[in-house]
């Protein structure tokens, strides 16, 4: 919001919890509400409403790994498979070491050739290393697959074969966050034409990115040190509806039912135009009336000249007369 307008009158704050809001999340993930004001904003004719995410308390109770993620399976075949397997594994919030784990026991439950897998982890490359037990069994993994989990063992989309005693090392970094390394907070139904996402190139209802913290099964904050300030083309608020999302808005965030907690404020500013169509008028008033009064004196002057004009005349036709007798 640009800077330098003037606020009409005083804010609103208002503290938004998930447990009191009318659910209207298609499935129980507790991202989504509606709250309904016992009293609606209204914004008067000179002024316009904004809102502002001042404050969020977010619990960190949603998983990285899970169906709704969509990255929950990898698929694997070793020799004498006909075909790739495909494992799932249970949803949960991993780090590295707890995946691998968590993979290395299905895939030896599910090899064909009694194969052993190791997984090796180095902290200071940020990468994972698999081997299996027999140099003589290959196995390949398709990391290409919709669902796969690869980002998390640091793969590029590909197909990695273990053929040799090396096996296969991480083409690209860990990452634990499968890219959702924030969550959006929304508005969808506060207009604007403010804010641009880069997923998609178009306008937006996102109030807020807000940075996911590590720490899982606890608590964080965010409290930007300077809001966002959202114009709003609606003139009145009759209730707030809030999404949670990552990036993508059809991707929501499963909470699990934990309960999270958002604070808004809606601003009042004059319009900008207002204030200058009331210099415009107020121009134009006075332009007004110095015309009427330019004219005004140009009728008095113009009278007064035709009375010279005729006191001169009949100066002349007096002195006409007198010549003449």
């Amino acid at each position: 919001m640009s800077g330098g307008l003037k606020k009409t009158r005083g804010d609103v704050f208002i503290t938004i919890r998930s447990r009191d809001l009318i659910n209207t999340s298609v499935s129980d993930f507790n991202n989504s509400g509606r709250f309904n004001l016992f009293e609606n904003i209204v914004a008067k004719e000179n002024e316009m409403l904004a809102v502002e995410l001042v404050s969020a308390t977010i619990p960190n109770s949603f998983y990285n790994l899970s169906n709704n993620n969509q990255n929950n399976t990898i698929s694997f075949k070793e020799t004498n498979d006909a075909s790739y397997k495909i494992l799932t594994i249970p949803s949960g919030s991993y780090d590295i070491l707890e995946l691998s784990t968590e993979i290395k026991t299905l895939l030896e439950a599910n090899s064909t050739n009694g194969i052993t897998y190791t997984f090796t982890y180095n902290e200071i490359t940020n990468q994972v290393n698999i081997t299996n037990s027999n140099i003589n069994v290959i196995t390949d993994f398709d990391f290409t697959t919709a669902t796969t989990c690869r980002r998390f063992l640091g793969f590029t989309s590909s197909i990695k074969t273990i053929n040799s005693a090396a096996g296969i090392t991480s083409d690209r970094t860990v990452d634990v966050s499968d890219t959702r390394n924030s969550i959006f907070i929304r508005l969808p139904n506060l207009s604007n034409n403010k804010i641009i996402e880069s997923s998609t190139g178009k306008y937006s209802n996102c109030i807020a990115q807000v940075p996911v913290e590590l720490s899982r099964n606890t608590f964080f904050t965010y409290s930007p040190p300077r809001p966002f300030v959202m114009e709003l083309s609606q003139k009145q608020i009759n209730s707030i509806d809030i999404l949670i999302t990552y990036q993508e808005q059809e991707n929501a965030v499963n909470f699990e039912r934990a309960d999270w907690e958002c604070n808004v404020i809606i601003s009042f500013f004059e319009i900008p135009h207002h204030t200058e169509r009331r210099k415009t008028d107020h121009n134009l008033s006075s332009m007004l009336e110095r015309k009427v009064r330019e004219y005004q004196q140009k009728q008095i002057n113009d009278l007064d000249k035709k009375n010279k004009l005729m006191d001169f005349v009949n100066a002349n036709n007096l002195n006409v007369v007198k010549a003449n007798n």
